[in-house]
């Protein structure tokens, strides 16, 4: 590490000593029509990337070489400038508006910067202030906002994880989210948690920790097309985010914002309050153990409520009580939570330098009790022209993630949501407070199954630190007017620590224990890049890149398990009284990389992009680790070469093909030893399960997009549709071997998955006054997955698997297919019903839908009136379907509110008997729910929804009641997130609800927190 440090600034000090031609100093400043500067505009020597961003005031300084001729203005939302340089040295440009939308400049790949009109793929832009919501996290705010992107939240806990995957999933097993990148610099998103459906707490999404206030825009780069030049990292599309840097701020500008919104339950169960704990009507408390009447069972098939009955119950001390429903005893377990953010940013800049400084501090109190986190993070960005042909570019951040308690998720003991799927109607949650009793032990309704949950919460608590630091540093050299040089080094590097407690003398674990977990990982990437801007005569433009990239990245984990605590409440390897169990992980990767691209431009409306990148990845054999990633893509913008009717303002066709690929992870092509628990003592060692192939081939994608993208009324209405195909061989998959070999699985390279679907993009202004303006837009997507092959001999790929229901690849049909058993029917479509009145399972797993929507949308409405603006999403999936274990073991237990209708007439199954007959036996309405058991298709829901996604309603105070204050602007909103579901199938769930960010826990849902509704307010003040 040290030698590559080394390398790095020996590098870094050469360059400063570049050669200094022959200038001349060029200022001026950048006005509108009405002669108010403008900050931000680029102002560049034509053919050169030697220029200048204009200040705070519209000002700015180029040293120009002798030989510069022109000078190009560009600013986004204003019609480009280009002028003869002659013998001025002074300019003022009026710049005339332009909503055109094609000709915004774009962040791409590797960071470079391109004319929207030029690019042959689908790029997506998002500014940074659209990404702020009331949880901080960024995946969670892009959702609805871009086409073909979909993003999957785990549940409503603090910092909760999410998935985001750009034109469906490719992968059998590998990651199928898309690549992060931050100013250049590839960031980790491993989803290292243990929030699966079996259990575990959701330690959320790396990702997340960036601070959205620091965002100046993100990119998606939709698809191979676009990320082609990442290589083997971007076979899932690619995220580029810009930060902040300071850039065109006048003198010193410190801006200071806080954001608090308040967070309920969007969605909570429909629970019946006619009958409580109990089985077939009975129930009587005495230990919670069975030694009373049922009163050990944790389902309500118990006596009547409300009824003037008096039995002992568990909070009485064996005295007859009445017993009485407790309607709202869910609802007033949760609590309102809260989340507040405050922004600090100080920035300056000047002809030489720029810099930016920021904090944020954000608290989070979760809706359950004693669960929260704390965020913090402090960036600096700094710039300085070393020489006028040398310049510095820097960042650095800081971020913290921490937490005293996380709740669990899934089907494990410390899961509070269980208890409200299998619990006691009767039962006042809030008796419960006070949950230990004076001998230590803890106080309950139930001690059979479930433990107090706010002992749970307290006692039983899961804890993060994480740390982390990325940055960069980048020298640029203008080595002529047209050709410059760049090195770059970043890294990201976070180290983290988990500590899970379970306290003695709870249900599931009376000796105690605990797991504590350490995290460091790393990645480092060194780059160079020669740029070629310059053009040959008045009709072409050429744009060429070559440059190279290191990689190295290092995951290390060490965890210890204690079994048994001498004393409660000590959470030391000292205090275990069993066997302490520790396991440690470490892998290393290397990927080298060789790129190139070249633009070529023809009179403004041809434009041609071809790149080449070739990767050398240290995880795969010598004779297969040297892989080459093409693309070649066209854009012809056809209403800057003919003439049109004035009514169309422009268009552009545009297309392209690219292959990219994905490496195999570390370890795969050669055996390694795992620890195991140690034997009599001794230390033991053993083989992993899997074995390795030493002859594996990178995954392989292949692509191809086109589109079209118009514009009518002076750009008042227009679209933007895409239309791609792409093809994922060569899956590296653990394929099924004889356990006579000494593994369970052998990776090979098998199967082929295809993606195939539409993208649109309309926008519109209707309205535009000099009062009032309305803009809207609609996004749409469609994906068409399709398994077309899978390894010789193999007919299914079980990818996940809950409670008897598998999702599946199978060729022919979707990734992610869902097998399960359906009620056996008739020709005629009827529940066949067996002898006893009961509904018929199916003697065979059947095909019964599939975890992919039929399409996505969002609905974005933004209406400004003077100084107010009102903004509102609305986000739409239709199709899909999820299965809700809550909804069946919610009926199993009697605890929802369809189990009460009818209860005591008994149920009759819709059928017909095995002779043809209408059903008409009469069944109890217990043994008829527990009968539904095992039937999947009955708990395989429509994932359908539409929701109010954000909302906002803000005001501009007039600079003319702040100034006087010393400030130069100031607004205020209400802001909501997550604020309505307008409609859903899926009864008493979010059907956006998944397990972790794998592609195995989606589709299924049971217990998890209830996602957030979030209302609340934003203050910003600009001094």
């Amino acid at each position: 590490m040290k030698k590559r440090v080394l390398q790095f600034l020996f590098l870094f000090l050469g360059l400063t000593a570049a050669a200094i031609a022959q200038e001349r100093k060029i200022e001026g400043v950048v006005m509108d029509a009405s002669g108010e500067t403008l900050p931000g505009a680029t102002v560049m020597v034509e053919g050169t990337t030697i220029g200048a961003v204009t200040s705070f005031d519209g000002t700015f300084s180029i040293d120009a070489p002798e030989t510069a001729e022109k000078l190009v203005v560009r600013l986004i939302g204003y019609k480009t400038q280009t002028v003869a340089i002659g013998t001025q040295s002074k300019f003022e440009f009026a710049m005339e508006e332009d909503v055109e939308q094609l000709e915004e400049v774009v962040v791409t790949a590797l960071g470079i910067e391109k004319d929207k009109k030029s690019l042959g793929y689908s790029v997506s832009e998002v500014k940074g202030d659209d990404l702020k919501g009331s949880d901080n996290g960024v995946l969670n705010n892009l959702n609805g906002k871009v086409a073909g992107v979909m993003v999957n939240t785990s549940s409503g806990a603090p910092g909760a994880s999410s998935r985001i995957t750009i034109r469906g999933n490719s992968s059998l097993t590998g990651n199928n989210q898309p690549l992060f990148v931050i100013d250049g610099v590839p960031v980790d998103n491993t989803y290292n948690s243990g929030n699966t459906s079996s259990g575990g707490t959701d330690f959320g999404s790396p990702i997340n920790d960036i601070n959205p206030d620091d965002i100046e825009s993100m990119s998606v780069l939709k698809g191979p097309n676009a990320a082609a030049l990442y290589g083997s990292r971007a076979q899932n599309g690619a995220i580029v985010i810009t930060t902040k840097s300071g850039k065109g701020s006048e003198g010193l500008g410190v801006s200071l914002s806080n954001t608090t919104t308040f967070q309920n339950p969007l969605i909570l169960p429909n629970y019946q309050n006619e009958y409580g704990q109990g089985l077939n009507g009975q129930f009587s408390f005495v230990d919670g153990k069975n030694g009373g009447v049922y009163d050990g069972v944790d389902e309500s098939w118990g006596p009547k409520l409300d009824a003037g009955l008096m039995i002992p119950q568990f909070h009485s001390n064996g005295e007859a009580v009445p017993w009485v429903s407790s309607p709202n005893n869910v609802e007033d377990f949760f609590e309102t939570g809260h989340v507040s953010t405050t922004n600090l940013s100080i920035q300056n800049a000047t002809d030489k330098s720029n810099v930016r400084f920021s904090m944020m501090y954000s608290d989070q109190k979760g809706m359950v009790p004693n669960t929260g986190l704390e965020n913090y993070s402090a960036s600096l960005n700094f710039g300085h022209k070393i020489t006028d042909k040398l310049q510095l570019d820097s960042k650095v951040t800081y971020s913290r993630r921490q937490s005293d308690n996380l709740p669990q998720q899934g089907y494990g003991e410390n899961n509070v949501m269980q208890q409200f799927v299998w619990g006691g109607r009767q039962v006042d949650y809030n008796l419960l407070k006070d949950y230990k009793k004076v001998d230590g032990t803890p106080y309950n309704w139930n001690y059979n199954y479930h433990d107090n949950p706010y002992w749970i919460l307290h006692e039983n608590t899961n804890s993060q630190l994480r740390d982390r630091i990325n940055g960069f540093a980048s020298l640029k050299w203008n080595i002529t007017d047209y050709l410059n040089f760049k090195v770059k080094g970043g890294t990201d590097l976070y180290t983290e620590n988990r500590l899970s407690k379970s306290a003695m003398y709870s249900i599931n674990d009376p000796d105690g224990g605990f797991t504590e977990s350490n995290y460091f990982v790393n990645e480092t990437n060194f780059d160079f890049l020669f740029s070629f801007s310059k053009d040959f005569g008045t009709d072409w433009n050429v744009n060429a890149n070559f440059g190279g990239n290191n990689m190295y990245r290092v995951y290390k984990s060490n965890s210890m398990t204690a079994f048994g605590l001498a004393s409660p409440g000590v959470y030391t390897p000292a205090n275990a009284t069993g066997q302490v169990d520790s396991q440690t992980y470490f892998e290393e990767q290397i990927i080298n990389s060789l790129y190139g691209t070249a633009s070529v431009g023809y009179k403004d409306f041809l434009f041609a992009d071809i790149s080449v990148r070739n990767d050398w990845s240290s995880t795969l054999p010598k004779a297969n680790n040297s892989f080459m990633y093409p693309s070649v893509n066209l854009s012809y913008v056809f209403s800057e070469h003919m003439e049109l009717p004035n009514w169309i303002s422009n268009g552009k066709i545009r297309g392209g093909w690219a292959e990219v690929g994905n490496g195999a992870t570390p370890y795969s092509t050669s055996n390694v030893y795992v620890s195991g628990l140690p034997y009599n003592g001794y230390p033991m060692f053993k083989y992993e399960t899997t074995e390795a192939n030493p002859d594996l081939r990178p995954e392989s994608t292949q692509s191809w997009e086109v589109g079209l993208d118009m514009a009518f009324l002076n750009n008042r209405i227009g679209f933007e549709a895409a239309y791609y195909e792409k093809s994922t061989y060569d899956q590296i998959v653990p394929a099924d071997v004889s356990a006579a070999s000494g593994y369970r699985y052998s990776y090979i390279n098998a199967g082929q998955i295809d993606n195939k679907g539409f993208e649109l993009m309309v926008y519109a202004t209707p309205v535009q006054t000099e009062d009032l303006t309305w803009d809207v837009s609609f996004n749409f997507s469609k994906n068409k997955n399709e398994v077309v092959e899978l390894a010789e001999g193999i007919d299914s790929f079980v990818l996940g698997e809950y409670w008897g229901l598998t999702t599946e690849a199978r060729p022919g049909e979707e990734l992610g297919t869902f097998y399960g058993y359906a009620y056996q029917r008739d020709d005629a479509g009827n529940i066949l019903v067996d002898e006893n009145g009961f509904p018929m399972k199916s003697e065979e797993k059947e095909k019964l839908g599939s975890i992919n929507p039929d399409w996505r949308g969002g609905i974005r409405n933004s209406i400004s009136y003077k100084n107010f603006t009102l903004s509102a999403l609305i986000d739409i999936s239709m199709g899909g379907d999820i299965f809700s274990v809550s909804n069946m073991f919610g009926e199993y237990a009697g605890v929802l509110d369809v189990t009460a209708v009818n209860r005591e007439d008994g149920r009759v199954t819709q059928g017909v008997g095995v002779d043809g007959n209408p059903n008409t036996i009469v069944v109890p309405a217990q043994d008829y729910y527990q009968s539904l058991y095992g039937i999947h298709e009955e708990y395989l829901y429509d994932a359908t929804y539409v929701k109010l996604a954000e909302l906002s309603i803000a005001y501009n105070i007039p600079s003319s009641l702040t100034k006087k204050y010393g400030i130069k602007g100031m607004s205020v909103a209400f802001v909501g997130n997550n604020l309505w579901m307008i409609h859903s199938n899926a009864p008493n769930i979010d059907p956006q609800a998944g397990f972790g960010t794998g592609l195995d826990g989606q589709g299924f849902e049971f217990g998890q927190l209830p996602s957030p509704r979030s209302y609340g307010f934003d203050i910003k003040m600009k001094f």
